[in-house]
């Protein structure tokens, strides 16, 4: 486990008087999106995470099951499988900025917080984009949505080929 930035946290009791916090940053939650998506040998990879460290992951499987098969929608069906209060609590992690069909569920999901590694522009220069970025589908919805692009970028532009 790494210790590091406080994102998502566990307390674990050791004693009465001794508590340990152990973190999982950012990059720990990127890398096992980029490892869902070497899995499936896709470059889109996608994980949601709640308050208490647990997830799902998932990857592309657009191949196998149509077009709206993208990794976050995937990672959306199973949010279920997570132990959460508020979906505004969740944090979706996803080696490519969600687009706007992805974008879209994750609004009417109410997940909370997205981080990605590469922007919808950065991806055009290797597959077809809907170029509409997903602050620009935040701002016109009635959510509070954090968007935060740019994690891990050199790692899932090394996804492509």
């Amino acid at each position: 486990m790494y210790i590091g930035f406080l994102m998502i946290k566990r307390t674990i009791a050791i004693s009465q008087s001794f508590t340990v916090v152990l973190t999982h940053d950012d990059s720990f939650w990127m890398r096992i999106a980029i490892d869902m998506a070497k899995e499936g040998s896709t470059p889109f990879g996608a994980v949601l995470v709640d308050e208490e460290g647990q997830y799902v992951a998932e990857c592309n499987t657009t191949k196998l099951n149509g077009p709206t098969a993208h990794a976050e929608m995937n990672v959306i069906q199973k949010m279920n499988q997570l132990d959460f209060d508020r979906t505004e609590d969740l944090t979706l992690y996803t080696t490519v900025e969600p687009c706007p069909m992805c974008m879209g569920a994750i609004i009417w999901a109410g997940i909370g917080t997205v981080k990605y590694g590469l922007s919808i522009e950065e991806v055009s220069a290797y597959c077809h984009q809907i170029m509409i970025k997903a602050e620009d589908l935040v701002a016109k919805s009635w959510r509070d949505i954090k968007v935060i692009g740019g994690l891990e970028k050199q790692k899932c532009n090394e996804l492509w080929p």
